[in-house]
């Protein structure tokens, strides 16, 4: 891998999904080598570590915008950190299951301001509120979230997403203690009429009163 970063600088995509023994020298030689990078898939390379982006030079790779992170347990909020700083155009940042990211890196995420469209941080079960209401004030071009298993969360938190005028899909999948509230809120704000898809699975405290408000919506959109 080291030395198809350095042979293949004009390299735009990289997909090294479930590719098991990626190791941190290798993703330091990622970023250092291919200044012209657009993707980087790393899902499931379990051995990577903060210092995969602590190593990383201080340039800016600008033309960075989608990352995935998807079961990198290993890293922390100091990642993330260095992810923005490095790739101030990100559009999509998918951290799902990495179990470590707190609200101190979603507040660095928030840094991103209108350029993150699509952010996943399913069962990055440490964040609260105060993640969601920073990102409802700094990220207004967010497209999509998904909050799925991140349980500390509660109906405040989530009625701070119906300020997000370009919302079209949200994931809160076991997300236990939202109530209709939120949800009612979601739906009922003017900029609702962008939404696609509210996932709601294995949401106990939801109720059948809450149905009216979400058909009322779908039968406004056309759908």
């Amino acid at each position: 891998m080291i030395a198809m970063a350095q042979n293949c600088s004009q390299l735009l995509e990289v997909d090294l999904q479930k590719c098991k023994e990626i190791t941190d020298t290798a993703v330091v030689h990622l970023f250092k080598d291919l200044r012209q990078l657009r993707e980087l898939h790393l899902a499931g390379c379990a051995h990577i570590t903060d210092d995969a982006f602590y190593k990383i030079p201080n340039h800016q790779i600008e033309s960075l915008r989608n990352i995935d992170l998807t079961s990198c347990e290993l890293i922390t909020d100091e990642a993330v950190i260095k992810i923005v700083s490095i790739a101030p155009r990100l559009r999509s940042l998918i951290l799902a299951k990495c179990k470590n990211i707190t609200d101190r890196g979603v507040e660095n995420i928030t840094r991103l301001g209108k350029w993150i469209h699509y952010l996943a941080l399913g069962h990055c079960s440490h964040i609260t509120d105060t993640s969601l209401r920073k990102i409802s004030r700094h990220c207004n071009r967010i497209r999509y979230i998904d909050l799925a298993g991140c349980t500390h969360l509660t109906d405040d938190g989530v009625m701070e997403l119906a300020q997000l005028p370009k919302l079209k899909r949200v994931g809160l999948v076991k997300c236990a203690k939202i109530t209709d509230r939120s949800i009612t809120t979601l739906v009922g704000k003017p900029q609702a009429c962008v939404l696609e898809r509210v996932h709601l699975s294995y949401c106990p405290k939801l109720t059948l009163s809450v149905s009216p408000h979400l058909v009322s919506h779908l039968i406004a959109r056309g759908n």
